[in-house]
C-alpha cells in the first residue's frame, strides 16, 4: 500500500526524520527488507559527540504523536517536527556544555539513581509501560545501555546544576507551600489517571467495501469529521451508521479508561484534549479515529508531606529561582563552545 509505505514506514537519515517515498508499482512482488538504522555523529560539542540514536529516541514519542495527529502530514506537521528536532537537539548540547564545564570534578552517580530516573520516565512518557519505552529504543536504533549512559549524562548535569546555582538562601516554608499547589498534579501516578471519551473508527481498509483503499478511508473518516463539526449529522448517529469497534452501538460512547490501558501516543492526544471538541481523524496501524473527550479524571495528588515529594517541590522552587543565572552561564559557555551540527 502506498499510503501506508509513506506514512507508518520511516527511514532515520543523519537524525532526520524523514517519510519514506511512495512504495513502487511493483512493491507487493518484492519482499521487505529489514532497515538497518545507521547511528551517525549529529553534532559535536567540545569534542564530545551527540549520536543521532540519542536525537531519535528522544524525538519519536513527538513523532507517533504528529503522525497520529496529521495523517496527511503536510505543513503543520513538518513545521511541527523541525521545531520538535530543534528543541531536542538544543537540549542534548546543553547537556554536553555542562558536562564539558565540569569535566574532571568526579562526580559519581550511583546505580539507584538512575534507575529511579528511568523508571520516572516510564511512568510520565511511556504511560508506566516499559515495553513502550524498549520499543522506542528498538526504532531509534539505540541500545537500552546507550539510554541508561544517557540518562546518567542528565542526571549528573541536574546535579551540577544543584551545586552550582542551587544552593542559596533555602526556600520559605511558604514558598513550598505556593510552589506545591501549583504542581501537585505534576507528581502524581499518571497511570492512575482515567478519560471517558466518544470515538468512531473506520478501518484502513474498507468492510464494507473490501476494494477501498486506505487513501480512499482517510478522506471518508476526514469528511465525516467535517460533518460532525458543521452538525450536518451528530456524533452518535455517525458512530452508530459508521464506526465499526464494540461500541458503536452506544453511539460511540466509550466508559472510563484508565490511562495505562491506551497506546501512549492515543493517551498523550486524548489526555490534552479540549472537552467536547471533535478531533480527528487520528491515524493507526489499523485505521482512523474520531474523538470527543467528555471528562477526565486526574489520579489525585501525593501530599506535601509523602515521601520525597516535599524535597523535589524544593528542588523546583530552587530551580526557578536560579533559573535566570543558569541561562547566563549556559549562554557563556556556548560562546566559548566549538559546536558542530551535521544534521
Amino acid at each position: 500500500m502506498k499510503f501506508l509505505s509513506r506514512l507508518l514506514v520511516l527511514i532515520m537519515a543523519a537524525g532526520v526524520v524523514v517519510p519514506v517515498s511512495a512504495a513502487s508499482k511493483n512493491s507487493e512482488k518484492q519482499k521487505a527488507k529489514p532497515t538497518r538504522i545507521v547511528n551517525r555523529v549529529a553534532a559535536v560539542v567540545n569534542g564530545r559527540p551527540i549520536t543521532s540514536s540519542e536525537v531519535r529516541a528522544r524525538l519519536l514519542p513527538y513523532l507517533n504523536e504528529l503522525l497520529m495527529l496529521y495523517p496527511q502530514q503536510g505543513g503543520r506537521f513538518n513545521g511541527e517536527l523541525i521545531k520538535a528536532k530543534e528543541t531536542v537537539l538544543d537540549e542534548l548540547i546543553e547537556r554536553e556544555l555542562v558536562l564539558s564545564d565540569f569535566e574532571g570534578k568526579g562526580l559519581y552517580m550511583p546505580e539507584s539513581a538512575v534507575d529511579e530516573e528511568i523508571n520516572r520516565r516510564i511512568l510520565t512518557h511511556f504511560n508506566g509501560k516499559r515495553e513502550a519505552l524498549l520499543e522506542n529504543l528498538r526504532a531509534s536504533g539505540m541500545t537500552y545501555s546507550e539510554y541508561r549512559e544517557s540518562v546518567r549524562k542528565e542526571i549528573t548535569v541536574a546535579n551540577m546544576r544543584n551545586m552550582r546555582y542551587d544552593r542559596d538562601i533555602p526556600p520559605t516554608p511558604d514558598e513550598i507551600r505556593e510552589e506545591y499547589e501549583k504542581t501537585k498534579y505534576d507528581y502524581r501516578d499518571m497511570t492512575k489517571d482515567s478519560v471517558r471519551y466518544k470515538k468512531i473508527f473506520i478501518p484502513m481498509g474498507g468492510t464494507d467495501d473490501p476494494n477501498a483503499t486506505p487513501e480512499e478511508q482517510l478522506a471518508f473518516a476526514q469528511e465525516l469529521t467535517d460533518q460532525i463539526k458543521r452538525g450536518e449529522i451528530s456524533f452518535e448517529d455517525a458512530a452508530v451508521q459508521w464506526s465499526r469497534d464494540e461500541y458503536a452501538p452506544e453511539g460511540g460512547h466509550w466508559p472510563f479508561c484508565k490511562r495505562s490501558d491506551l497506546s501512549v501516543s492515543f493517551a498523550n492526544i486524548v489526555f490534552s484534549l479540549p472537552k467536547n471538541e471533535v478531533t480527528g481523524p487520528l491515524v493507526s496501524p489499523h485505521g482512523f479515529t474520531i474523538v470527543c473527550v467528555q471528562e477526565v479524571r486526574r489520579a489525585a495528588p501525593p501530599s506535601l508531606n509523602s515521601p520525597g515529594i516535599k524535597a523535589r517541590v524544593d528542588e523546583s522552587v530552587r530551580r526557578k529561582k536560579s533559573e535566570e543565572r543558569y541561562r547566563e552561564w549556559i549562554n557563556r559557555l556556548r560562546k566559548k563552545a566549538v559546536i558542530r551540527i551535521y544534521i
